[in-house]
Protein backbone atom coordinates (compact mmCIF):
# COMPACT_ATOMS: atom_id res chain seq x y z
CA UNK A 1 0.00 0.00 0.00
CA UNK A 2 1.54 3.31 -1.08
CA UNK A 3 2.05 6.01 1.50
CA UNK A 4 -0.28 9.01 1.24
CA UNK A 5 1.75 12.09 0.24
CA UNK A 6 1.98 14.89 2.76
CA UNK A 7 1.01 18.46 1.91
CA UNK A 8 1.94 21.80 3.43
CA UNK A 9 -1.04 23.65 4.87
CA UNK A 10 -1.99 26.68 6.96
CA UNK A 11 -4.32 26.48 9.97
CA UNK A 12 -6.97 29.18 9.49
CA UNK A 13 -9.69 28.30 12.03
CA UNK A 14 -11.20 25.75 14.40
CA UNK A 15 -14.17 23.39 14.14
CA UNK A 16 -14.75 22.00 17.61
CA UNK A 17 -12.28 19.12 17.93
CA UNK A 18 -10.78 19.66 14.48
CA UNK A 19 -9.08 22.52 12.69
CA UNK A 20 -9.57 24.08 9.27
CA UNK A 21 -6.46 23.83 7.10
CA UNK A 22 -5.97 25.79 3.91
CA UNK A 23 -4.14 23.85 1.20
CA UNK A 24 -1.63 25.39 -1.20
CA UNK A 25 -4.37 25.81 -3.84
CA UNK A 26 -6.62 27.75 -1.44
CA UNK A 27 -9.08 24.95 -0.69
CA UNK A 28 -10.02 24.54 2.98
CA UNK A 29 -10.38 21.13 4.64
CA UNK A 30 -11.45 20.12 8.15
CA UNK A 31 -8.53 18.18 9.61
CA UNK A 32 -8.33 16.02 12.71
CA UNK A 33 -5.40 15.20 14.93
CA UNK A 34 -3.73 12.04 16.02
CA UNK A 35 -4.22 11.05 19.66
CA UNK A 36 -2.03 12.98 22.13
CA UNK A 37 -0.89 15.33 19.38
CA UNK A 38 -0.04 18.93 20.22
CA UNK A 39 -2.98 21.13 19.28
CA UNK A 40 -2.10 23.53 16.46
CA UNK A 41 -3.27 27.13 16.59
CA UNK A 42 -4.34 29.56 13.89
CA UNK A 43 -1.31 30.71 11.94
CA UNK A 44 0.50 27.38 12.28
CA UNK A 45 1.99 25.80 9.19
CA UNK A 46 1.42 22.04 9.24
CA UNK A 47 2.17 18.90 7.31
CA UNK A 48 -1.07 17.01 6.59
CA UNK A 49 -2.54 14.53 4.15
CA UNK A 50 -5.97 14.16 2.59
CA UNK A 51 -8.01 11.09 3.51
CA UNK A 52 -10.71 9.25 1.55
CA UNK A 53 -13.61 11.14 3.15
CA UNK A 54 -12.14 14.47 1.96
CA UNK A 55 -10.97 15.40 5.44
CA UNK A 56 -7.37 15.69 6.47
CA UNK A 57 -5.05 14.30 9.11
CA UNK A 58 -2.41 16.60 10.58
CA UNK A 59 0.97 14.91 10.81
CA UNK A 60 3.08 17.59 12.49
CA UNK A 61 3.41 21.31 13.16
CA UNK A 62 6.30 23.21 11.60
CA UNK A 63 8.53 25.27 13.93
CA UNK A 64 6.91 28.59 14.88
CA UNK A 65 8.65 31.91 14.23
CA UNK A 66 6.68 33.65 16.97
CA UNK A 67 3.77 32.84 19.26
CA UNK A 68 1.03 34.99 20.73
CA UNK A 69 0.20 33.74 24.20
CA UNK A 70 -2.12 34.83 26.98
CA UNK A 71 -1.87 34.24 30.71
CA UNK A 72 -4.50 32.20 32.53
CA UNK A 73 -4.19 34.02 35.84
CA UNK A 74 -2.08 31.23 37.36
CA UNK A 75 1.20 32.07 35.69
CA UNK A 76 0.63 29.64 32.84
CA UNK A 77 0.72 30.74 29.22
CA UNK A 78 -1.51 29.40 26.47
CA UNK A 79 -0.55 29.90 22.83
CA UNK A 80 -3.51 31.37 20.90
CA UNK A 81 -1.91 32.24 17.53
CA UNK A 82 1.36 31.56 15.75
CA UNK A 83 3.81 33.14 13.32
CA UNK A 84 2.67 36.72 13.99
CA UNK A 85 4.79 39.49 12.45
CA UNK A 86 2.95 42.61 13.65
CA UNK A 87 0.78 43.51 16.63
CA UNK A 88 -1.42 46.55 15.94
CA UNK A 89 -2.38 48.26 19.21
CA UNK A 90 -5.67 50.09 18.63
CA UNK A 91 -6.61 52.83 21.08
CA UNK A 92 -9.11 55.66 21.30
CA UNK A 93 -7.68 59.21 21.27
CA UNK A 94 -7.30 61.53 24.25
CA UNK A 95 -8.76 61.82 26.82
CA UNK A 96 -9.68 58.09 26.73
CA UNK A 97 -6.21 57.03 25.54
CA UNK A 98 -4.43 54.91 28.18
CA UNK A 99 -0.63 55.09 28.14
CA UNK A 100 -0.43 52.37 30.79
CA UNK A 101 -2.42 49.94 28.64
CA UNK A 102 -0.38 50.80 25.54
CA UNK A 103 2.83 50.18 27.46
CA UNK A 104 1.51 46.79 28.64
CA UNK A 105 0.95 45.77 25.04
CA UNK A 106 4.36 47.12 24.04
CA UNK A 107 6.02 45.04 26.76
CA UNK A 108 4.22 41.98 25.41
CA UNK A 109 5.31 42.71 21.84
CA UNK A 110 8.95 43.15 22.84
CA UNK A 111 9.00 40.01 25.02
CA UNK A 112 7.37 37.97 22.25
CA UNK A 113 9.67 39.42 19.59
CA UNK A 114 6.82 40.83 17.47
CA UNK A 115 6.82 44.26 15.83
CA UNK A 116 4.30 46.72 17.30
CA UNK A 117 2.33 49.45 15.53
CA UNK A 118 0.16 51.93 17.44
CA UNK A 119 -3.09 53.03 15.76
CA UNK A 120 -5.12 55.76 17.45
CA UNK A 121 -8.60 55.34 15.99
CA UNK A 122 -11.76 57.47 15.85
CA UNK A 123 -9.86 60.65 15.08
CA UNK A 124 -12.90 61.82 13.10
CA UNK A 125 -14.33 62.75 16.52
CA UNK A 126 -11.53 65.26 17.15
CA UNK A 127 -11.34 68.93 16.34
CA UNK A 128 -8.22 70.14 14.57
CA UNK A 129 -6.83 71.45 17.87
CA UNK A 130 -7.52 68.12 19.60
CA UNK A 131 -5.86 66.27 16.74
CA UNK A 132 -2.74 68.42 17.07
CA UNK A 133 -2.68 67.78 20.84
CA UNK A 134 -2.96 64.03 20.20
CA UNK A 135 -0.14 64.18 17.64
CA UNK A 136 2.07 65.99 20.15
CA UNK A 137 1.27 63.45 22.87
CA UNK A 138 2.12 60.52 20.58
CA UNK A 139 5.63 61.85 19.95
CA UNK A 140 6.59 59.91 23.09
CA UNK A 141 6.05 56.66 21.16
CA UNK A 142 7.47 57.87 17.86
CA UNK A 143 10.64 58.78 19.74
CA UNK A 144 11.20 55.22 21.06
CA UNK A 145 10.73 54.57 18.06
CA UNK A 146 7.40 52.93 17.17
CA UNK A 147 5.23 53.42 14.11
CA UNK A 148 2.20 55.51 15.10
CA UNK A 149 -0.85 56.09 12.91
CA UNK A 150 -3.99 58.19 13.32
CA UNK A 151 -6.96 56.34 11.84
CA UNK A 152 -10.69 56.55 11.35
CA UNK A 153 -12.76 53.53 10.35
CA UNK A 154 -15.58 55.98 9.60
CA UNK A 155 -13.70 58.22 7.13
CA UNK A 156 -10.96 55.68 6.18
CA UNK A 157 -8.25 58.15 7.19
CA UNK A 158 -4.97 56.37 7.87
CA UNK A 159 -6.25 52.94 6.85
CA UNK A 160 -4.25 52.88 3.61
CA UNK A 161 -1.09 53.51 5.64
CA UNK A 162 -2.07 50.77 8.08
CA UNK A 163 -2.73 48.34 5.21
CA UNK A 164 0.71 49.16 3.83
CA UNK A 165 2.30 48.25 7.18
CA UNK A 166 0.52 44.89 7.12
CA UNK A 167 1.24 43.99 3.50
CA UNK A 168 2.80 40.52 3.18
CA UNK A 169 2.88 40.16 6.98
CA UNK A 170 0.82 38.18 9.49
CA UNK A 171 -0.87 40.59 11.88
CA UNK A 172 -3.27 40.86 14.81
CA UNK A 173 -5.20 43.81 16.24
CA UNK A 174 -5.35 44.21 20.02
CA UNK A 175 -6.82 46.78 22.36
CA UNK A 176 -9.73 47.51 24.70
CA UNK A 177 -13.35 47.16 23.64
CA UNK A 178 -15.06 50.11 22.01
CA UNK A 179 -12.05 51.47 20.10
CA UNK A 180 -13.24 50.26 16.69
CA UNK A 181 -11.14 47.14 16.11
CA UNK A 182 -13.98 45.29 14.36
CA UNK A 183 -14.60 48.18 11.99
CA UNK A 184 -10.91 48.44 11.11
CA UNK A 185 -10.66 44.68 10.54
CA UNK A 186 -13.75 44.70 8.32
CA UNK A 187 -12.23 47.52 6.27
CA UNK A 188 -8.86 45.77 5.98
CA UNK A 189 -10.26 42.39 4.93
CA UNK A 190 -13.05 44.02 2.89
CA UNK A 191 -15.73 41.59 4.05
CA UNK A 192 -18.28 41.07 6.80
CA UNK A 193 -16.27 39.47 9.60
CA UNK A 194 -19.26 38.45 11.70
CA UNK A 195 -20.17 35.33 9.69
CA UNK A 196 -17.96 33.70 7.09
CA UNK A 197 -17.98 30.37 5.28
CA UNK A 198 -14.74 28.56 6.00
CA UNK A 199 -15.44 25.11 4.58
CA UNK A 200 -16.63 24.10 1.10
CA UNK A 201 -17.90 20.86 2.63
CA UNK A 202 -20.35 22.44 5.04
CA UNK A 203 -18.17 21.89 8.10
CA UNK A 204 -19.68 25.00 9.61
CA UNK A 205 -19.59 28.77 9.75
CA UNK A 206 -17.26 30.99 11.68
CA UNK A 207 -18.33 33.83 13.94
CA UNK A 208 -16.08 36.15 15.92
CA UNK A 209 -16.23 33.80 18.92
CA UNK A 210 -13.62 31.63 17.14
CA UNK A 211 -10.10 32.40 16.02
CA UNK A 212 -9.91 32.93 12.27
CA UNK A 213 -7.27 33.90 9.72
CA UNK A 214 -8.20 36.29 6.90
CA UNK A 215 -6.26 37.03 3.73
CA UNK A 216 -5.77 40.74 3.09
CA UNK A 217 -6.58 41.94 -0.45
CA UNK A 218 -3.12 43.46 -1.02
CA UNK A 219 -1.20 40.55 0.46
CA UNK A 220 -0.72 39.52 4.06
CA UNK A 221 -2.87 37.78 6.63
CA UNK A 222 -4.81 38.95 9.67
CA UNK A 223 -5.71 36.68 12.61
CA UNK A 224 -8.74 37.69 14.67
CA UNK A 225 -10.77 36.52 17.66
CA UNK A 226 -11.84 37.99 21.00
CA UNK A 227 -9.06 36.03 22.71
CA UNK A 228 -6.46 37.46 20.34
CA UNK A 229 -7.78 41.01 20.66
CA UNK A 230 -7.69 40.92 24.46
CA UNK A 231 -4.57 38.84 25.05
CA UNK A 232 -2.37 39.66 28.03
CA UNK A 233 1.10 38.55 29.06
CA UNK A 234 0.60 39.28 32.75
CA UNK A 235 2.01 38.42 35.23
CA UNK A 236 5.45 39.39 33.96
CA UNK A 237 8.93 39.34 35.48
CA UNK A 238 11.12 42.36 36.14
CA UNK A 239 13.38 41.28 33.30
CA UNK A 240 10.39 41.16 30.93
CA UNK A 241 9.34 44.67 31.98
CA UNK A 242 12.85 45.92 31.25
CA UNK A 243 12.80 44.13 27.88
CA UNK A 244 9.60 46.01 27.03
CA UNK A 245 11.18 49.46 27.33
CA UNK A 246 13.60 49.23 24.45
CA UNK A 247 14.71 52.88 24.63
CA UNK A 248 16.38 51.99 27.98
CA UNK A 249 18.63 49.35 26.47
CA UNK A 250 21.34 51.71 25.20
CA UNK A 251 22.01 52.87 28.78
CA UNK A 252 21.97 49.61 30.72
CA UNK A 253 25.75 49.13 30.75
CA UNK A 254 26.37 52.60 32.15
CA UNK A 255 24.93 52.04 35.63
CA UNK A 256 27.16 52.12 38.72
CA UNK A 257 25.82 48.81 40.04
CA UNK A 258 25.56 45.64 37.94
CA UNK A 259 22.30 44.62 39.65
CA UNK A 260 20.66 48.01 39.08
CA UNK A 261 16.95 47.70 38.24
CA UNK A 262 16.74 51.34 37.14
CA UNK A 263 14.17 52.66 39.59
CA UNK A 264 15.78 54.58 42.51
CA UNK A 265 19.36 53.26 42.61
CA UNK A 266 22.24 55.78 42.75
CA UNK A 267 24.45 56.05 39.69
CA UNK A 268 21.72 54.75 37.35
CA UNK A 269 22.35 55.62 33.70
CA UNK A 270 18.68 55.17 32.82
CA UNK A 271 17.59 57.73 35.43
CA UNK A 272 20.25 60.10 34.11
CA UNK A 273 18.93 59.62 30.56
CA UNK A 274 15.47 60.61 31.82
CA UNK A 275 16.89 63.69 33.53
CA UNK A 276 18.79 64.60 30.33
CA UNK A 277 15.62 64.36 28.21
CA UNK A 278 16.77 61.27 26.32
CA UNK A 279 14.00 59.07 27.73
CA UNK A 280 10.43 60.35 28.12
CA UNK A 281 9.49 60.79 31.81
CA UNK A 282 6.00 59.39 31.04
CA UNK A 283 7.51 56.11 29.88
CA UNK A 284 9.84 55.98 32.89
CA UNK A 285 6.88 56.52 35.25
CA UNK A 286 5.07 53.56 33.64
CA UNK A 287 8.22 51.47 33.93
CA UNK A 288 8.49 52.20 37.66
CA UNK A 289 4.83 51.29 38.19
CA UNK A 290 5.19 48.01 36.28
CA UNK A 291 8.35 47.05 38.19
CA UNK A 292 6.40 47.31 41.46
CA UNK A 293 3.86 44.71 40.27
CA UNK A 294 6.32 42.46 38.42
CA UNK A 295 7.24 39.06 39.83
CA UNK A 296 10.77 37.81 40.63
Amino acid sequence: MSEIPEQLGLVISYFGNSVAVEAADGQVFPCHLRRNQTLPVVGDEVHWHLEKDNTGLIKDILPRRTTLARGDGHGNMKVIAANIDIIVIVMAPLPVFSAALVDRYLIASEVLGIEAVLAVNKIDLLSEAEKQKTEQYLQVYRGVPYSVLLTSAKTDEGLDQLAAHLQNKVSVLVGPSGVGKSSIIADLVQQDIRVNEVSPKGAGKHTTTATRLYHLPNGGKLIDSPGVRDFTLWPVTKQEVLCGFKEFHAYLTGCKFRDCIHTVEPGCAVQKAVADGKIAPERFACYQAFMKEAIK
